[in-house]
């Protein structure tokens, strides 16, 4: 324990990350370093322990009796480096690093690709984001912090988790092929009826569409023609058939804009609001940024509130169509 007066805050910060979990790569990405910055790490800090530390194995790392002992000061120490490295350090974004992981309905990756490219890149080059959709609950990905954002249609609830909206979801839309005869028809649940619905789901969202609800109240019959939670996928479906979806996000709207083979028209608020009313019934409706408690550095707040305000704009502006 002679070198013990070598130790540092980069080092406990590389230690906590592979106890936590028990993978190099992983660790890694946390931390925004390379897998092999984490293997020099474990070795000085072998040395200065005079301890194997981890024990490696098939499912990863395994954590020795010395380690499980020297965790709970490990992590004391690092909570006062952040408490310093928050209330005293000077953030500069075009000096920061590290690594973000992102993930989002389909529909909202274009929209934090582009923030991330034109508001958060500009200032912060050094800054690493792998951004992937979202095709399952990782709501303790969140809080584990092995995933940093979510976003999504609605806030989550869950132990340890944030969610801060970014834009409310007011106009929905029926999108349709172009010529479809609904476009030209009244949008009454009578006449929308009279089509299949094919529904843009993510991944457990609702158990039903909510046209297909809507129609059963009024006892008529709307078919399911199928579901997909890709956007591409949905609009080569639409305009191959007679099928019609119903979307509430103004993204969505604005990427069918770019299609010929598809359009959209707004729903009258009459149904629009029943549609709002009955998706309350599951959660609170709006879009979200979702995030959780693991990480609160300068840096971290510094893309949070760049990726709220940028989604927000891109949303404003969706609408303003």
């Amino acid at each position: 324990m002679n070198k013990i007066d070598q130790l540092n805050y980069n080092q406990l910060k590389v230690f906590i990350a592979v106890y936590e979990h028990g993978q190099s790569h992983q660790a890694a990405n946390e931390l925004g370093i390379t897998p092999s910055g984490v293997s020099r790490t474990l070795k000085i800090l072998r040395d200065i322990f005079k301890d194997s530390l981890f024990i490696r194995r098939c499912s990863g790392f395994v954590a020795t009796e010395k380690t499980h002992q020297l965790i709970p000061m490990a992590r004391e120490l690092v909570a006062h480096y952040q408490k310093l490295e928050m209330q005293h350090s000077v953030f500069t974004p075009a000096e920061s690093g590290g690594q973000y992981v992102i993930h989002a309905y389909d529909e909202f990756i274009y929209p934090v690709q582009q923030v991330i490219r034109n508001e958060i890149l500009t200032e912060a080059p050094n800054m690493k984001f792998d951004v992937r959709v979202l095709t399952h609950d990782c709501s303790s990905d969140l809080a584990n912090g092995d995933v940093d954002f979510v976003v999504v249609y609605e806030g989550f609830n869950g132990k340890n988790l944030n969610a801060e909206m970014f834009s409310a979801t007011d106009n929905l839309y029926i999108l349709a092929r172009t010529g479809h005869p609904i476009l030209k028809q009244e949008l009454t649940l009578a006449n929308i009826t009279q089509y299949a619905c094919l529904e843009i789901d993510n991944y457990d969202d609702l158990s039903c569409p909510l046209l297909v609800n809507l129609c059963r109240e009024e006892e008529l019959c709307m078919e399911v023609d199928g579901y997909t939670d890709s956007v591409a996928t949905a609009m080569r479906l639409l305009s191959e058939s007679d099928a019609i979806t119903l979307v509430c996000n103004e993204f969505t709207r604005q990427f069918v804009d770019m299609l010929p083979a598809v359009q959209w028209v707004k729903l009258p608020e009459e149904l629009a609001k029943r549609c709002r009313i009955r998706r309350r019934e599951n959660r609170e409706i709006g879009n979200y940024l979702l995030y959780g408690n693991v990480n609160q550095s300068a840096a971290f707040n510094w893309v949070k509130s760049k990726l709220i305000c940028g989604l927000e704009s891109a949303w404003r502006r969706a609408a303003e169509r």
